[in-house]
């Protein structure tokens, strides 16, 4: 009977931390690409490095990439209600103290914030701008912008031009 219930113990064991194992294993996020010369933007087919400001990237379970040249265009395909499924991680370029014709380091989407009605224009015109920290997303928002929100504020109408 002893030897029963120890079998029993090791294979929940083993179930557990097999369950535990696979979760860590969809948490880990895969790392930024970077854009080279010539690729072209996933939702629009512009030449991505042509264009001015922010840019974004998704990857995909299976290992895909969909690159884009303004995070308003990835906004506007992960806003969508059938978005691709197997998202492992989102990525923008932050804007911190960099020259709008060369955008800085990859930073996670999800943490990001982002200035909201900004005077300036990305590839695709009217642009959500992207910050590492919430410091520089003020600095900027004072002179660019209307207001600050974070990943999950941002919705489809905040993306459509504004008449």
């Amino acid at each position: 009977m002893r030897l029963v219930e120890r079998g029993i113990s090791l294979l929940v064991l083993f179930l557990l931390l097999s369950v535990s194992c696979s979760q860590e294993e969809e948490r880990v996020k895969p790392p930024p690409v970077e854009i080279r010369s010539g690729e072209s933007c996933t939702l629009c087919g512009m030449i991505i490095t042509d264009y001015p400001g922010p840019k974004a990237q998704i990857h995909y379970r299976d290992g895909r990439v969909d690159k884009f040249c303004c995070v308003q265009e990835m906004m506007s395909l992960y806003l969508q209600p059938d978005r691709p499924r197997g998202i492992t991680a989102i990525y923008v370029t932050d804007m911190a103290d960099r020259d709008w014709k060369k955008p800085g380091r990859w930073i996670d989407a999800e943490n990001a914030f982002y200035v909201y009605g900004a005077t300036v224009s990305g590839a695709m015109g009217a642009e959500v701008i992207p910050f590492s920290d919430r410091a520089s997303a003020e600095r900027f928002m004072k002179s660019h912008g209307e207001r600050i929100l974070r990943f999950s504020e941002i919705t489809l109408g905040m993306l459509e031009p504004k008449p």
